[in-house]
């Protein structure tokens, strides 16, 4: 059952989380590139995984809305 999560959260925390889970996704990559490299067939049981943290950090990305012009601030 999935259940929802009402949090109050400020921008830089909303930031690193964004950071955290784009660390995850990193480690994905990695991990499908070292597979790959070594001859060995990526497994698709990661894939559900993979996509929940591209939904999560969609989320994320959605939460901090327009990025104000003032500030220095990168997210690619």
């Amino acid at each position: 059952m999935e259940r929802t999560f009402s949090l109050e959260l400020n921008e830089n925390e909303v930031k690193l989380l964004i950071v955290a889970v784009r660390q995850v996704m990193n480690v994905f990559a990695i991990a499908e590139s070292q597979s790959s490299a070594a001859g060995e067939p990526v497994t698709s049981e990661y894939e559900p995984v993979q996509d929940a943290y591209q939904g999560l950090n969609k989320k994320l990305v959605d939460l901090l809305g327009p990025v104000p012009d003032e500030k220095p601030f990168r997210i690619k």
